[in-house]
């Protein structure tokens, strides 16, 4: 078999790309996690502005998408809820949000969530979500 005539490229470095490591699963959940937690804190901005939070359709020709909120207004206050996707964490042995008296309170809330998440706290929590995901 004869070689490829590389006279064009015969100027640049050539080396061999090894494959990137795999990425630990409980780094890519709280990955996972802080970025969602950082985008509630847009949806709460826009809600305190009395707008909706959108993102843009992933496919051409579709509407933008509304971001649900993890917070919902009840009983003179609000429950804040940490999602790990569409599922609620639960946060201590039997509960799964946090109540506050005021919207402008869900922000202290988020930032405990990314915390908590950053320092592992929630590890266990997201991986209990993730199990019940696959059985």
């Amino acid at each position: 078999m004869k070689g490829i005539d590389m006279s064009s490229l015969s100027k640049f470095t050539f080396k061999t790309l090894a494959k990137a490591p795999p990425v630990d699963p409980i780094q890519r959940r709280r990955d996972k996690i802080i970025a969602a937690i950082e985008q509630q804190k847009l949806v709460l901005a826009a809600a305190i502005k009395g707008e909706t939070f959108t993102v843009p359709a992933k496919a051409e020709g579709k509407p933008a998408k509304a971001v649900r909120a993890w917070w919902v207004g009840q009983d003179n206050g609000y429950y804040v809820q940490c999602r790990y996707g569409a599922r609620p964490l639960l946060l201590n042995a039997a509960n799964n949000a946090v109540f506050v008296n005021k919207l402008d309170e869900v922000s202290a809330v988020l930032t405990a969530f990314a915390a908590a998440a950053k320092a592992g706290e929630l590890d266990a929590a997201m991986a209990a979500v993730a199990e019940r995901k696959k059985g």
